[in-house]
């Protein structure tokens, strides 16, 4: 992967995270995975609600020496996942939850729950959208997320998952986002 400065969305099925909740010692119900995971690793991540998020997002694309076309790009995530729509949508089975945004200080990582009902059972998946503040930033997320991986030991969304999330990354990509990872598996290239 290069170390160009720009957000990335990774995918993370279900079977990812039953093997998380026995290597972090997450414990059977957790409502967010990624803070718990984060702080089990040694971070103290700020939890941001949406509003937050939102907030955050919009000044750091107003005040950060970032180029023209990455300040547009957190405006379209603000506008596609961190608007009151966005929050739930449940069309056709198919429902995508912001969980919470996380502040690490030299990156930003955002994470929503989407469940997508196919041949009458629910195929649930986790979204993470990782917003490096700056190109040191962008390689200390990504990582954190190459440890997460290698940690469980498991591929973060298997090819059945990956099939089954179609209808949502077909809804997200008609919503204009143009996030690197939208419509590919980052997971193989970190």
């Amino acid at each position: 992967m290069s170390s160009s400065f720009e957000p990335l969305m990774f995918y993370v099925g279900r079977r990812f995270y039953d093997r998380a909740r026995k290597t972090f010692n997450l414990g059977l119900i957790v409502r967010k995975p990624l803070l718990q995971i984060l702080r089990s690793i040694g971070f103290q991540p700020i939890e941001m609600d949406r509003d937050e998020a939102k907030r955050s997002l919009e000044e750091f694309s107003r005040t950060s020496s970032i180029t023209i076309s990455y300040s547009q790009l957190l405006r379209e995530i603000t506008l596609s996942m961190l608007t009151p729509t966005a929050i739930l949508r449940s069309v056709k089975g198919e429902t995508v939850i912001f969980l919470g945004a996380y502040d690490l200080g030299f990156s930003m990582l955002i994470e929503i729950f989407t469940a997508v009902s196919r041949f009458f059972k629910t195929v649930n998946t986790y979204i993470w959208i990782a917003i490096p503040k700056s190109p040191e930033g962008h390689e200390k997320t990504i990582q954190i997320l190459r440890d997460i991986r290698d940690k469980v030991g498991e591929l973060p969304i298997t090819p059945e998952e990956w099939e089954a999330v179609q209808p949502i990354i077909e809804k997200l990509s008609k919503s204009q986002l143009t996030i690197r990872g939208l419509t590919e598996n980052l997971w193989v290239n970190i």
